[in-house]
């Protein structure tokens, strides 16, 4: 009997011990299981999206040992530092920003409180994003036009971050007077668009959804939908994460990862292989299988014609995006040889999918 084949697309999933797959997700590797096959991962707290001074300036006042501190005493297990870098500046100040970087990066990982991963928030007039995962100062010969390209090839874990956040002009915010998504990914413009994952959850601008419902859509909602997108049309896995997007040291758990242990190299498999969960660990158990004898084959892909899907109490299932409605325990899902994605939300959390590798 053949076993389902899944792809941990995003957010507080993992695949059931049954399942196999065509290419294990990196996270799944010899190491996190034990000696009966076991997965011995477990979740991390972290924040995706934090400034920190220096390199920030401005309005940043957050230093290393600030945020140590109050991360530390929140119970945090990793943050991903990521300072400011405009394509301007890396153009006109290259070797001074590359070592304003490299001494930061030190720094940070210096740390032994917990674990903190150099990045960087890549600023353009299109928009931000999350670098991480790769050696920003190596790319010495990049320019801002093909910063991303190079920073991919590299092996960078890239976010679209504050994606739809359109103007909302809540008074005395004033970031709310800017279009802060990144225009080249929302708008599916010609330019760099593959991003390993977006921010579902920003801290700050979650509360001008409560204002700017484009086309009756908070941001989260349209962030799902291009995500789900991408999963149908592309065929490729996409990461759901959340930060904070702090300037002054104040902390939050806003992105769970999968992990086998708190290394930066662990936490980027997690990222990379999509293990997270955005707002909340309550999500955790989120996994699918399928006994089916049945399945059906369309252009080379396989799909199973029904998985069963496991998660602990009530939770909310969202079917390819759309809410099909409060189910305990897990649901039993037809798929009619068709593509699919199934997303749960928990309580704070808000879950990804997971749909069998097409």
């Amino acid at each position: 009997m053949r076993k389902l084949i899944l792809l941990i697309a995003s957010a507080c999933s993992s695949s059931h011990p049954d399942a196999a797959a065509k290419a294990p997700p990196p996270v799944v590797t010899p190491s996190t299981l034990d000696a009966a096959g076991g997965d011995h991962r477990h979740w991390l707290a972290g924040d995706l999206h934090m400034h920190v001074a220096p390199p920030d300036s401005d309005d940043v006042t957050a230093s290393i040992a600030d945020i140590t501190k109050a991360a530390t005493t929140a119970g945090m297990d990793f943050i991903v530092l990521s300072p400011h870098i405009w394509n301007s500046q890396w153009d006109e100040h290259r070797d001074e920003v590359r070592r304003a970087w490299r001494t930061f990066a030190s720094d940070a990982r210096a740390v032994k409180e917990l674990t903190l991963i150099p990045g960087a928030e890549w600023t353009t007039t299109r928009g931000h994003y999350t670098v991480t995962g790769v050696d920003i100062a190596s790319l010495d010969h990049a320019t801002g036009s093909n910063f991303l390209t190079q920073a991919k090839a590299a092996g960078a874990y890239i976010s679209v971050n504050h994606p739809f956040a359109v103007p909302s002009h809540i008074p005395n915010v004033r970031i709310s007077d800017f279009n802060m998504s990144y225009r080249v990914w929302t708008d599916r413009a010609p330019g760099f668009t593959a991003i390993d994952g977006a921010e579902v959850w920003n801290v700050p601008l979650s509360f001008a959804n409560l204002v700017a419902r484009p086309g009756g859509h908070t941001a989260e909602e349209l962030t799902w939908t291009e995500l789900d997108r991408v999963v149908h049309q592309e065929h490729r896995a996409v990461t759901a994460v959340g930060g904070t997007d702090d300037h002054h040291g104040h902390v939050l758990a806003t992105t769970y990862v999968l992990a086998g242990d708190a290394s930066e190299a662990s936490i980027l498999g997690a990222l990379r292989a999509g293990a997270t969960c955005v707002g909340g660990a309550e999500a955790g158990s989120f996994r699918a299988h399928s006994t089916d004898s049945d399945w059906v084959t369309i252009g080379g892909d396989i799909i199973a014609a029904t998985i069963d899907l496991v998660w602990n109490g009530p939770a909310r299932l969202f079917i390819d995006g759309i809410d099909s409605g409060e189910h305990t325990d897990g649901y039993v899902a037809q798929t009619g040889g068709e593509l699919h994605t199934y997303r749960i939300v928990v309580g704070r959390s808000r879950s990804g999918f997971i749909y069998a590798n097409l």
